[in-house]
């Protein structure tokens, strides 16, 4: 007896298994359409992923298989899918990359700003904390490069574009708070 309670479920057959590939397509084919879907949020991509998802399970499950484990190995499956699909889907290429560094810095303008708007830039220049301040006036009062901003900063190129992102967007939030 203590022999007969020691075999698994799967042994004794009382746990759903899948034997072959139709099964599993057919039973979850529109569940994986629908997950990737929510996700990303059109079809045409929805039924791309979808497919990848498959194919990559499909080379890999062995049979006989718990339907419970093929399931979950399809949504981890799905889980790798979408984020090589986001990862794609946003990487900027090196290539415009390099191009904008190449881009000639903007010139100085000639226009002159009004008193007040000389002053109201002055003063949100002044409300930045000192390494958004110095991003800002190397790019836009100097005209450096990203390049040359970075160097400056002692920081990489990348790490510069995002300073000056963040620098621009809290700008924008002080020019906000600063409006009448």
């Amino acid at each position: 007896m203590a022999g007969e309670a020691s075999t698994s479920a799967f042994e004794a057959g009382s746990v759903p298994t899948y034997t072959e590939w139709e099964e599993v397509y057919r039973d979850n084919v529109v569940g994986m359409y629908q997950y990737v879907y929510r996700r990303v949020g059109n079809a045409p991509d929805a039924e791309d992923l979808a497919a990848e998802v498959l194919l990559h399970t499909l080379r890999t499950l062995r049979f006989p298989s718990p339907v419970r484990n093929v399931r979950a190995y399809l949504v981890k499956t799905a889980k790798t899918v979408l984020a090589d699909h986001w990862r794609r889907h946003y990487a900027a290429p090196e290539v415009v990359s390099d191009e904008l560094d190449e881009l000639a810095a903007p010139e100085p303008t000639t226009w002159e700003p009004s008193a007040l708007a000389a002053e109201r830039a002055q003063r949100v220049l002044a409300l930045l904390p000192d390494r958004f301040r110095t991003a800002l006036e190397l790019r836009f009062m100097r005209g450096y490069s990203v390049a040359e901003i970075a160097r400056e900063l002692g920081v990489t190129p990348t790490h510069a574009r995002v300073i000056q992102y963040r620098a621009l967007r809290k700008a924008a939030e002080v020019g906000r708070d600063l409006m009448p």
